[in-house]
C-alpha cells in the first residue's frame, strides 16, 4: 500500500491579498505561512517518508523545507522539486485580485465549471486548462506510486492543483470538480492506494492542531 500525504503550501503574501495565486506568480510565505508549515512539520516529524515531492514553485519548496526541517528522517529523504505539481497557470489573471480582473462573468465560470472554463475562457485569458493541469499532476502521482508501491510519500502543492487532483483520485467526475472546496493553506490530506487506481481517504484538509492527535490515535490501531 502507498500512503500519500498531501500538504498545501503555507499562506503567501498573494494569498493574503486574496489575489489569484496561479502558476505564473509567486510570493514569499507570510509569517503565518511559515509558522503553519512548521507546525505541520512537527505533527509529521515521526513519519518516515520514502519520497518528498514538491511543486517546483518557491512557495511550495519553502513549505516542504519547513516541514522536513522537523522530521526525524530528513537526511534520508531529499526533497525533489517537480514541475508537474506547479499551480495551474492563470494567464492574465495571475497575481491580480477579482476586482483588478474586472470580469465577473468569466470569473464565475472559473469558480464553478471546469468544462466551460476550458472551452470558453482559458484561451481568452491565456490560461492553462483545468484538464491539462489535472493530467500533468496525475502523472506525478502515478509515477510515484509505481516507483514506491509500499512507500509513504509527502506531496507539497497548491490549492487548485489539489482541488483537481485529490478529488479525481477519490472518484469525483471532471465536470463536478469545481463543486468541491479548496483545501486551506498548510493543511494535510492523506490518501492511500493498493493498486494505483482506487484511493481511500484517511483524512482530508486537517490543520496541524488536529493532525497530531489523529496520527497518535491511529498509530495504536
Amino acid at each position: 500500500m502507498t500512503e500519500f500525504y498531501f500538504v498545501r503550501h503555507g499562506q503567501t503574501t498573494i494569498n493574503r491579498r486574496k489575489a489569484f495565486n496561479g502558476g505564473l506568480s509567486d510570493s514569499p510565505l507570510t509569517t503565518l505561512g511559515v509558522t503553519a508549515a512548521q507546525e505541520v512539520g512537527q505533527a509529521l516529524s515521526s513519519v518516515q517518508f520514502t519520497q518528498v515531492l514538491a511543486s517546483s514553485m518557491p512557495r511550495a519548496v519553502a513549505t516542504a523545507n519547513w516541514i522536513m526541517a522537523a522530521n526525524e528522517f530528513r537526511a534520508q529523504t531529499p526533497l525533489q522539486p517537480v514541475a508537474g505539481l506547479r499551480e495551474m497557470k492563470l494567464g492574465q489573471w495571475d497575481g491580480r485580485t477579482v476586482a483588478e480582473v474586472n470580469d465577473d462573468a468569466r470569473v464565475e465560470i472559473y469558480m464553478t465549471d471546469t468544462v466551460r472554463f476550458d472551452a470558453e475562457v482559458a484561451s481568452v485569458i491565456g490560461s492553462e486548462t483545468y484538464r491539462a493541469a489535472l493530467t500533468r499532476s496525475l502523472a506525478v502521482i502515478q509515477t510515484a506510486r509505481a516507483t514506491y508501491p509500499t512507500g509513504k510519500i509527502l506531496v507539497v502543492g497548491h490549492g487548485i492543483i489539489f482541488l483537481l487532483l485529490l478529488n479525481t483520485l477519490v472518484g469525483v467526475r471532471f465536470s463536478d470538480l469545481r463543486h468541491h472546496k479548496i483545501v486551506k493553506n498548510a493543511t494535510v490530506t492523506k490518501l492511500v492506494t493498493r493498486d494505483g487506481k482506487n484511493f481511500e481517504k484517511r483524512f482530508w484538509g486537517l490543520p496541524a492542531a488536529d493532525l497530531s492527535d489523529f496520527i497518535q490515535n491511529n498509530s495504536k490501531k
